[in-house]
């Protein structure tokens, strides 16, 4: 797949702003500087989508539906730990987590995932994170403040993604993909098939791929599972995701 062709779906996005002065449901995120995304309790059926969770590039129904093959969204278990197995479909989607949380107060991303074998340079499931407010082109939301009404992703301007390679030795390199940057946070064949737990800086990832930008302005808007569409069919199953400092 070409570099250029990875999360086209992603550009074309809406997104909604409200007014601060109307008023909407909130959305309880989590407490201090901890954000639970994802837990073993997190369950994903079609008709009953957990609070804060949306899915785009996709219809819903048919990443739920069976038809003769793995679900694209899953509820599974590995080795005996519940997760949610996201695979690879024929269009590029996203599940995704509205966080709202400042960079600066949850700079670490905690996961467990557990990656199935794939081929190809880089597995086509992996994480994706939204930030806001660091690019100096980006206008500021009024007040610095966001009411998201749950229907599209949260805005964003900057999108960093966390895989999985086809190198142990990879591990650590940060690719330039366009509209995001990708980062191999693991690798290796001998490395699928069993539980990982995982944990990156994206503070210091952040600095990395956008050097320029004023960092104290950044939030994380969303944090999410995202699928390409890919000749060779690759899924992974995450149990916790989770912010942290």
């Amino acid at each position: 797949m070409h570099p250029v062709r990875s999360f086209i779906f992603i550009t074309v996005l809406s997104f909604t702003l409200q007014a601060c002065g109307e008023t909407t449901p909130s959305l309880q995120i989590g407490t201090g500087s901890r954000i639970n995304v994802l837990t073993s309790q997190t369950q994903f059926y079609k008709d009953k989508m957990p609070a804060g969770w949306v899915i785009e590039g996709a219809d819903a129904d048919d990443l739920f539906n069976a038809r003769n093959k793995i679900p694209n969204i899953l509820m599974t278990q590995k080795m005996g730990q519940t997760g949610v197995h996201i695979q690879t479909a024929h269009s590029d989607f996203i599940l995704a987590r509205y966080t709202h949380a400042n960079l600066l107060v949850s700079p670490y991303l905690i996961w467990d995932w557990f990656v199935s074998e794939h081929k190809g340079e880089h597995h086509p499931v992996r994480l994706l994170i939204g930030f806001y407010g660091g690019n100096p082109e980006s206008p500021p939301l009024e007040n610095g403040k966001l009411i998201w009404k749950g229907n599209d992703l949260p805005p964003y301007d900057r999108l960093l993604a966390i895989g999985f390679d086809d190198m142990a030795l990879k591990r650590g390199n940060l690719y330039d993909m366009g509209k995001v940057k990708y980062y191999a946070q693991r690798g290796g064949y001998e490395n699928s098939n069993i539980w990982h737990q995982e944990a990156a800086d994206l503070n210091t990832l952040y600095a990395r791929s956008w050097p320029k930008d004023n960092i104290g302005n950044v939030t994380i808007n969303f944090v999410g599972i995202t699928s390409q569409s890919n000749s060779n069919p690759g899924g992974i199953t995450f149990s916790s995701i989770r912010l942290s400092r």
